[in-house]
């Protein structure tokens, strides 16, 4: 007996029982006293009327043993069959008490056995399985929780398979390039010229970038990414990097522009972060806006809200349907323009993940044909100071 529902079924039966037959045990001692003071109340009834009439002797009872009424054989047998009729009902009872326990104790065991079966399926590797949930007791609350567990283990499952095979599919470009080019290079059919040398040395700089990429991605999504917090000027650190990209937009022919309308305040963070949060959005702006576009960066103190920094191009926009992915690893609105330019599809989400090891949030406004506008609020202070 090692199941719940056989304890549960055994407990129900036992209390079912010991309860009849406890209500038929005194049922039937009540029942017999109260027949036996009936009888004796009539028989004191008809020696009184008897009394009156002619005197009869009392009748001695022999010492020490109590007087007892003299039961003839109708009462007998009324008393052995209201005795029969108790104990009847008691079996009666108990039959129906034991069938109900066994319908109560499959009930109140179905959805642990439920929740059993599909932990079962879990820890057998299979796809996370949701349970039937009826009613809103503890058990029920329990079967809701268990489904919001399988449906965040099913993404995560699902998430986790489309990194691999980004990261899989990402790393396999260079590997090809570098591996045929070598091989070329060994059987000396491709001459080692300091072009092929130079573009080997950029396929060996891309795979570095996406394996650091990553290496910060996994560390920031689960909380163990280490920032070095101290008070930073945002204004400074965005007016640096824009510096860093001004001679690749000038050779893309687009305009990098800065609106800072007042001095902000200096806030605590991260500045190397912040800085690659900055990069990674004034580079993808970079990459989608065409030819005499503009890449514009704004700056403002948004008080109660924060620090906003607002990143807006004139680029290609985002369809609809890309917005709600457009932070999740290696997910490109553009596949062809994407990977012509070198980009590793992690841009956007480790900024933000690293927005949000700072404590801020990041979303984007963007609409087909009228470029994309990235905006990153960062809190004034941060009190948890690494």
């Amino acid at each position: 007996m090692r199941s719940v529902r056989s304890k549960l079924s055994a407990a129900f039966i036992g209390i079912a029982l010991l309860t009849t037959v406890l209500t038929a045990t005194f049922a039937s001692y009540t029942a017999r006293t109260i027949f036996r003071q009936y009888v004796e109340r009539n028989e004191e009834r008809l020696r009184g009327s008897v009394s009156q009439a002619a005197p009869v002797p009392p009748r001695l009872e022999p010492a020490g043993r109590p007087r007892r009424a003299p039961f003839g054989p109708r009462e007998l047998l009324f008393e052995s069959r209201f005795r029969n009729a108790i104990w009847g009902g008691t079996l009666v009872a108990s039959g129906v008490g034991v069938l109900a326990a066994l319908w109560l104790g499959s009930r109140i065991v179905r959805p642990v056995m439920s929740l059993t079966q599909a932990t079962r399926v879990i820890a057998g590797g299979g796809a996370p399985p949701l349970v039937p949930v009826a009613g809103r007791d503890e058990v029920a609350e329990l079967g809701h929780a268990f489904n919001r567990m399988s449906t965040q283990l099913a993404a995560q499952e699902e998430q986790r398979r489309r990194l691999f095979a980004g990261i899989a599919h990402e790393l396999r470009t260079p590997l090809s390039v570098i591996q045929g080019t070598l091989e070329g290079m060994l059987d000396r059919v491709v001459e080692p010229t300091p072009q092929r040398i130079a573009g080997l040395h950029s396929q060996a700089l891309l795979l570095k970038r996406l394996i650091t990429d990553l290496r910060d991605l996994s560390l920031a999504q689960a909380g163990q990414l280490p920032l070095s917090r101290r008070t930073t000027d945002v204004g400074e650190v965005v007016r640096e990097t824009l510096e860093a990209f001004a001679p690749l937009a000038a050779d893309r022919t687009v305009t990098l522009r800065l609106d800072q309308p007042a001095p902000l305040p200096a806030i605590q963070a991260d500045p190397d972060r912040l800085r690659q949060v900055v990069q990674n959005l004034i580079e993808n702006a970079l990459r989608y806006t065409p030819p005499g576009g503009e890449v514009r960066v704004e700056l403002r103190d948004g008080d109660g809200d924060g620090i906003h920094l607002v990143v807006a191009d004139t680029g290609s926009g985002i369809r609809a349907e890309d917005l709600p992915y457009i932070f999740e690893h290696f997910h490109r609105t553009d596949e062809s323009r994407a990977r012509s330019s070198g980009g590793s599809g992690l841009g956007l989400a480790i900024v933000k993940s690293l927005v949000e090891a700072h404590g801020g949030q990041v979303d984007v406004r963007s609409a087909p044909g009228a470029g994309s506008t990235f905006t990153v609020t960062l809190p004034r202070q941060t009190l948890d100071v690494s």
